[in-house]
């Protein structure tokens, strides 16, 4: 970020701009029009309202956390997706009953991970009977349990980001400004100025920053690597069978990959670990031959009665940071916050992030 003055009135400006129209900054967005009406929002995007992470994210809302910050985020995000609910409706969002493979050995770490303190339990004939009609000639190791834990939730992100963003810009001083990539923030006779690539000028009194995987092209490429962001391909594929009502989710835990009936789809998304790092955004991105072994030997090795519909799915590119816990800080000053980060998990703890990127700007406590 740089410093100059240049005269005032020179570029429209704004109370807040946030860069980046996906769930992060829709919901920063929202929260902050919810905090003063009044306040004049600018959500500025190089492309559309919910693309990249968001529009090809799972949805899958599992309160969980591998190390106490993100379990904590975790824990909040779930109690402000119930806040929000109630004042959005569902926006896609519906209960869904989960299972989990797990080694035995490995079942005490699993409840440790439970935000909400829940712990898991063997499944019951009812629920093993269940599975199997589910997922044809489910298998594991003598090794490995199956265990049930408390309903979480599935979502539609595109649609939630799309609900908030219509509740902004219902306001008539507030804009969607696309086709403006962010190359420059500058700071310009006491106001923030972000300058696009063709030259064009936004200027606002603060500003939150969260686009996403773009983040490491962007203004504050450097900060965000010197807090250790990584860009990473991420792989689900579909499974082109529908779900039968009832469905639960199947979480395979050791190998960090999951399966979720999709409904709205008629599929299931089948979410593996891809091992391909630093690839942007803007890269030509696909699901690959190692990708499709990765999958097919896992539902091999557990599920091979889905291997004949394994079959397409989605793929794109996240940024992941170290302990997969976001980074929500200022940037050169306290007028600037980034909210970067999601780790894949971008969705479930977007509530958390843009609460504490407002937070940070108003001067509240942080959560």
């Amino acid at each position: 970020m740089s410093e100059r003055t240049t005269g005032a009135g020179e570029a429209p400006h704004y109370d807040l701009a946030v860069v980046g129209a996906g769930a992060v900054g829709a919901l920063a967005a929202y929260y902050a029009v919810r905090r003063d009406p009044g306040r004049r929002v600018a959500v500025i995007t190089h492309a559309g309202r919910g693309t990249g992470a968001t529009r090809y994210s799972a949805g899958f809302d599992t309160p969980t956390g591998h190390n106490p910050a993100q379990r904590a985020l975790a824990a909040r995000s779930t109690a402000l997706f119930d806040e929000l609910a109630a004042g959005l409706g569902d926006a896609g969002r519906a209960p869904v009953d989960v299972r989990w493979l797990v080694a035995r050995e490995n079942t005490a770490a699993l409840d440790a991970t439970m935000a909400d303190g829940g712990r898991t339990r063997p499944v019951t004939g009812e629920q093993r009977a269940l599975l199997d009609r589910t997922f044809p000639g489910l298998a594991h190791g003598d090794d490995q349990v199956l265990l049930a834990g408390a309903p979480m939730t599935a979502g539609q992100p595109q649609r939630f980001t799309d609900r908030l963003l219509d509740e902004v810009l219902g306001r008539a001083d507030n804009a969607l400004v696309e086709g403006f990539r962010v190359t420059e923030v500058r700071r310009t006779g006491g106001r923030v100025e972000l300058v696009a690539a063709d030259g064009g000028r936004i200027t606002a009194a603060k500003a939150v920053l969260a686009p996403g995987p773009w983040v490491l092209d962007g203004p504050v490429a450097a900060a965000a690597r010197e807090r250790g962001a990584r860009l990473k391909k991420v792989v689900a594929f579909h499974i082109m069978t529908p779900p039968p009502p009832g469905a639960p989710a199947l979480v395979l835990e050791d190998a960090d990959a999951f399966l979720l009936p999709h409904r709205p789809g008629g599929h299931w998304i089948f979410s593996i670990t891809s091992p391909d790092w630093d690839r942007g955004p803007d890269e030509p991105l696909a699901i690959d031959a190692r990708d499709r072994e990765l999958a097919r030997g896992l539902l091999a090795r557990h599920v091979p009665g889905f291997l004949p519909h394994l079959l397409g799915g989605r793929v794109f590119s996240d940024c992941f940071t170290p302990g997969h816990v976001p980074v929500v800080d200022t940037v050169g000053g306290g007028d600037v916050v980034m909210a970067i980060g999601g780790s894949g998990s971008g969705y479930r703890l977007a509530p958390a992030m843009a609460e504490d990127a407002l937070n940070q700007l108003d001067g509240r406590a942080r959560t």
